[in-house]
């Protein structure tokens, strides 16, 4: 589903260029479970960028469902993400002065869903995360392992075909971070949905079916369920 062949990336830093990622190459099949790991700049949030078609700017081929997209234009990516990719963060990015629904409801609403529907979807994906009841609550009357999920609540209500977490457990205690993880599994197994998780903690790496190690912005490691050849 998803192919990067020898991505490299650069910044411009002054007059010099910056390499951050390095001839990167990889796959990821439908319904893969996930994990991305390395230290803070080591180069996994680019990649993820690039991956969640959020940046075009790169060398090498992307080819997404067999179609290569690295010379699609911004218009074109963003229809790419909004059809196919739903983003958790590590600070939930909840609309603070909207209810748990309102903030679920939001993909939705862009997308031109009949009020209707979005209501039957609201409280179906809800009940999926196990917030059945919190459609009136704001997000300032949850927990932060109940805004985790509200979050995920809302990258998934469009069915995406992938989900990217971005370090979803950075802001939560031990408890609720096995909770959240918890959550994420049965949404692999039950739906199939492919998630890939961003993290740096070798704990919340271990839960994965694959593990992607970058460092310096290579990939040193792939090992799990998946085997790639690096």
């Amino acid at each position: 589903m998803i192919l990067l062949e020898k991505i490299n990336k650069f910044y411009r830093q002054g007059n010099q260029m910056v390499h951050i990622l390095h001839d990167i190459s990889l796959t990821i099949e439908q319904g893969e479970f996930v994990g991305i790991m390395g230290q803070s700049g080591s180069g996994k949030s680019t990649l993820i960028n690039i991956i969640g078609f959020l940046d075009r700017q790169y060398q090498g081929d992307y080819i997404f469902k067999d179609e290569n997209i690295s010379k699609y234009n911004n218009k074109k990516l963003t229809t790419l993400r909004n059809q196919n990719v739903g983003f958790v963060f590590q600070n939930f990015k909840l609309i603070q002065n909207m209810s748990v629904a309102e903030n679920v409801a939001l993909p939705l609403m862009y997308a031109g869903f009949k009020k209707k529907t979005i209501r039957k979807k609201v409280s179906d994906v809800l009940t999926k995360v196990g917030l059945a009841g919190y459609e009136r609550s704001v997000p300032t009357q949850l927990s932060g392992g109940q805004q985790q999920r509200v979050s995920i609540a809302r990258a998934i209500i469009g069915n995406p075909t992938f989900l990217i977490a971005d370090e979803p457990t950075g802001a939560l205690d031990s408890q609720t971070s096995k909770e959240i993880m918890t959550l994420f599994k049965d949404l692999n197994t039950t739906n199939k949905t492919t998630i890939i998780i961003v993290t740096h903690d070798p704990q919340v790496g271990q839960q994965m079916d694959r593990l992607l190690t970058i460092l310096d912005g290579h990939l040193t490691s792939d090992s799990g369920v998946h085997k790639n050849e690096i």
